[in-house]
């Protein structure tokens, strides 16, 4: 059985979506778990409403505590030999699960992965499109999973094995709350699998932490780079340039939002914290092969000026490169 652990909060929108997409799985020997987590919405009753009708559901209400302390309730609780994860503004390919499940079963492998769609406010999807991929313990198995970018620290496209969730739990009060247990969970397991396959939807909605201006939630990043540099140099030496340029990208982040948004003054001295140390790290932004040429202007811009970047960022054709991202309409 596959236990599918979805945290809930201020959904009602979208919530029907996601669990029409989970309920109607062509895997059907699920467990699934929905927890409220303090919704002021609609959303408590719509999970009682499908709990009443489907056997398979249960509802749990808390009061708010974040996404982290609702997932850790369902780890406590959930009965199924196999653990997922579903973000209630999200959906799912009907066959999701089954494809997961296939996979894990056929490769042997600890942990399988499907790639996933952002879905965007303006009914326009970005694909993210990974190849498939193989990999099993050994000397360079944390370098090669880092490696892949279609890995990533995400939680909710993939299918875990429950074992690998004894004595691990998601940090609370932590905006990035997946990357901070990444490293744990690979330790692990003995096999990964990443297919070619979309089969998530990922809503990107303006009103969410990391896609709206700028939330002093973004700073968790912050603590995340000196967890992951902590453990580069400590356990995962062969890490240490990807990690600093994964650093360096989530800077520019933070960096990017902050200058553009009304809290700058109140955060001038975190701002001016993260240009030094782009500034510092230059040489290793400018030669990098894993950013490309759009972004390293980006990168520079911030480097030099903040009113540069904000110059460049009202140009929609710099954006487009900068983004990146390849749209066509969703249904």
């Amino acid at each position: 059985m596959i236990s599918v652990i979805v945290p809930v909060y201020n959904v009602e929108k979208y919530l029907p979506q996601c669990l029409n997409s989970i309920i109607n799985q062509t895997y059907e020997n699920l467990e699934i778990i929905l927890i409220n987590d303090g919704s002021t919405d609609n959303s408590g009753n719509i999970c009682d409403e499908y709990a009443k009708r489907n056997s398979r559901i249960k509802a749990i209400h808390k009061e708010n505590g974040g996404a982290s302390s609702a997932r850790n309730i369902g780890l406590d609780i959930c009965k199924g030999d196999y653990i997922g994860f579903v973000d209630s503004d999200d959906w799912i390919e009907l066959d999701m699960y089954e494809s997961l499940y296939k996979y894990m079963r056929e490769k042997d492998v600890d942990i399988t992965c499907v790639g996933f769609s952002y879905a965007y406010i303006n009914k326009n999807l970005y694909h993210n499109s990974p190849e498939n991929f193989l990999y099993s313990k050994n000397p360079k198995f944390m370098y090669e999973i880092f490696s892949n970018q279609y890995y990533g620290e995400m939680m909710c496209n993939k299918l875990f094995k429950k074992f690998i969730f004894d004595g691990i739990r998601f940090p609370e009060n932590k905006m990035t709350e997946d990357a901070f247990i990444f490293f744990d969970i690979l330790e692990k397991v003995n096999g990964v699998y990443i297919s070619a396959e979309r089969k998530y939807f990922y809503r990107m909605r303006d009103n969410s932490v990391t896609h709206s201006e700028f939330n002093p939630k973004l700073l968790d990043c912050l603590d995340l780079n000196e967890y992951f540099l902590k453990l580069a140099y400590t356990k995962y030496q062969l890490l240490i340039p990807k990690i600093i340029i994964k650093c360096l990208r989530v800077d520019y982040f933070v960096l990017s939002k902050l200058v553009i948004s009304k809290q700058l003054s109140e955060n001038y001295r975190t701002a001016i914290y993260l240009q030094k140390k782009m500034r510092k790290n230059i040489n290793s932004i400018i030669k990098t092969s894993e950013l490309n040429i759009i972004e390293k202007i980006g990168f520079l811009s911030l480097i030099i000026n903040f009113n540069l970047f904000r110059y460049l960022l009202k140009s929609k054709n710099f954006m487009k490169l900068l983004i990146g991202k390849k749209m066509i309409s969703y249904p």
